[in-house]
């Protein structure tokens, strides 16, 4: 993707600068004092991912220092218990940096970890990162296995390039076709639905067009507290027609329960992805389960991977193409049981895959175990438990047996 001309202050991929997205303030104090609060939190994050990205590969094994790194936190779900196999999201500039201070810990036991690319690994600089760090876990963890599933065929060939064990398995594999569903009874208010977190990478600008529009939204701490809030007053002010479907508690977004947000999906006749590089995109999936046609933007990520020409277009990142792609899907009224049942054929063939390839690893690793005769897991919920690596550890421990 190249950037987007013409458009005053935008950074390279049509991402909007801070000032554009938190809008006018209402005093040029205000103003002034967003810019410094912004200043300082970003300066704060940088700071504190330069120390944490580094820390668990030079920390030593034993001492004092060894647990300076317990404190980073990291996503796992416990595939299987012996054998031992864990399933890890990892993403970021420096995608191997927590799996390092989790992978120190639990460098005398066998154990294999699925990766899952949570961002796009499709970066150069990222790509040479990872093979160097492919080299540190050889020699740090000689027991451990790390197998990329990776988001699209040119993640795969990157990472194969780079040194890395892969194979194509987008993570939207995981959403659950049993809570992202058609739900007839609810009446279609909105023209789209935008999932998007409060974030310069989503570009929520491009669908102020559109004229019934409702967004689903949370925060990552991207912007300071001050930033959210005044993200979501200009949201609100594009149009009266323009809805927040999180409850806002202080003037920041509450959740939404996942059954929460497929009634919001089906209250749209179109879903909408914005953003030029991200990962997979989960909501893209939800979409097309909830039996949502898309409008996209190009893309680097495989959030594409599962989109077809007959219900999803991909239009030019600017606002009115936007709008009038939306138009065209919201009047073709295509049957939503259909856009999820042709996703569902395709799905349902790639989760096979995975399962065959997954009852080959536990029976190499020493498995008696009957092979997957039924998908193993149950939505995206229950794998995104955050806890310390320190943590993890101690519970991984007490589960992988001493003599594996």
């Amino acid at each position: 993707m190249g950037a987007i001309h013409g458009v005053g202050g935008m950074k390279q991929d049509g991402h909007e600068t801070f000032e554009e997205m938190v809008g006018p303030a209402a005093s040029v104090l205000k103003r002034a004092g967003l810019l410094a609060t912004n200043r300082v939190n970003r300066t704060r994050t940088k700071i504190k991912a330069w120390l944490r990205v580094r820390a668990p590969f030079v920390l030593p094994a034993r001492g004092p220092l060894s647990d300076l790194d317990g404190g980073i936190d990291i996503p796992v779900h416990v595939f299987s218990r012996d054998p031992l196999i864990l399933y890890v999201p990892v993403g970021g500039r420096r995608p191997l940096y927590a799996l390092a201070a989790l992978g120190r810990r639990l460098a005398s036991r066998r154990a294999t970890f699925l990766l899952m690319p949570m961002w796009t690994l499709e970066r150069p600089a990222v790509v040479e990162q990872i093979g160097r760090d492919l080299l540190w876990f050889a020699k740090a963890c000689p027991r451990h296995e790390l197998i990329f599933l990776c988001n699209t065929e040119t993640e795969r060939r990157l990472i194969a390039a780079a040194g890395g064990n892969t194979i194509f398995s987008n993570h939207n594999l995981m959403i659950s076709e049993n809570v992202f569903r058609p739900l007839p009874d609810v009446p279609v208010e909105y023209d789209a639905v935008y999932n998007g977190r409060i974030s310069h990478t989503k570009r929520h600008y491009l669908a102020f067009g559109i004229e019934r529009l409702v967004h689903v939204t949370s925060s990552i701490g991207e912007l300071p507290p001050s930033g959210d809030r005044a993200f979501l007053r200009r949201l609100q002010a594009q149009s009266p027609w323009h809805r927040i479907a999180n409850p806002l508690v202080d003037g920041l977004p509450g959740r939404l329960s996942p059954d929460d947000v497929n009634r919001v999906y089906n209250q749209a006749a179109v879903g909408l992805c914005l953003s030029a590089v991200e990962g997979a995109m989960y909501s893209s999936m939800e979409y097309l389960l909830a039996g949502l046609p898309i409008v996209s933007t190009p893309s680097i990520g495989g959030r594409d991977v599962y989109f077809h020409p007959d219900y999803c277009i991909i239009a030019e990142p600017e606002p009115a193409a936007i709008r009038r792609a939306v138009e065209q899907l919201r009047d073709r009224a295509i049957p939503r049981e259909e856009i999820r049942g042709r996703t569902l054929e395709r799905v349902r063939a790639e989760r096979l895959e995975l399962m065959d390839f997954l009852s080959a690893l536990k029976k190499r690793m020493g498995s008696r175990d009957e092979p997957f005769s039924q998908w193993p897991f149950a939505g995206t919920s229950g794998l995104t438990r955050w806890a310390s690596v320190r943590e993890q550890a101690r519970e991984i421990g007490t589960l992988a047996p001493i003599g594996n």
